[in-house]
């Protein structure tokens, strides 16, 4: 069975290739500023961006607070085809949004059989909103990641740019709604000038961990 890698952009490939690159020839990995300096990537954020963006993708881990914290990920065994490695890169509000930012918690290894469609990542659930799905506070979630979703299917969703949610897609025309599934929760109506992002499918969940 063929290995399904999360895609990269040509920048992330230059950086993991940079990278690469140092550790071979070093036996360390560069700096932020390094990585910067060599790539022609102006401000260190910008770098830190592409690290961290890499290591949800699970292609490289940062230990925070060292200047040389970048290690890289083994390689996928393609002949272990029976179990994936997922990141866990934080919350998901299953209520109202949360504010969220790419992290990478930890990460699990799983058997794929748990899972309907093939997971990128996993989500930690908060909140109530989607119990009648069998979603519950405190649930890992996961997600397949596709901007492109049809009208009834349970998506993650950004709403207002930062704001992170699970919801069952309602789209007619031009009219976005997020359906909880839970008494006591009311829907979100996306207003159409707002930011508004598929971020992936409900792939399954592990209860609890």
């Amino acid at each position: 069975m063929r290995t399904m890698t999360i895609q990269i952009t040509q920048r992330q490939s230059n950086v993991l290739a940079f990278i690469r690159a140092r550790i071979e020839r070093d036996g360390q990995s560069p700096t932020l500023e390094e990585i910067g300096e060599a790539l022609g990537i102006d401000s260190v954020s910008a770098v830190l961006k592409h690290v961290r963006s890499l290591e949800a993708k699970g292609r490289l881990t940062l230990e925070p607070h060292r200047a040389r914290g970048i290690r890289l990920v083994r390689e996928p065994d393609p002949m272990d085809a029976d179990t994936l490695e997922l990141p866990l890169i934080g919350r998901i509000a299953a209520g109202e949004p949360l504010f969220s930012e790419v992290r990478v918690d930890r990460r699990l290894r799983v058997s794929r059989a748990l899972f309907r469609l093939r997971p990128d990542y996993l989500v930690k659930v908060v909140g109530d909103s989607m119990r009648g799905e069998g979603i519950f506070d405190g649930d890992l979630v996961a997600v397949h990641a596709t901007p492109v979703a049809r009208h009834g299917q349970v998506v993650a969703a950004r709403v207002g740019g930062d704001r992170f949610t699970i919801k069952r897609l309602y789209w007619k025309g031009d009219m976005v709604r997020l359906l909880p599934n839970s008494p006591g929760f009311r829907p979100i109506d996306v207003d159409p000038t707002e930011d508004f992002a598929i971020e992936g499918l409900f792939a399954g969940l592990l209860r609890g961990s």
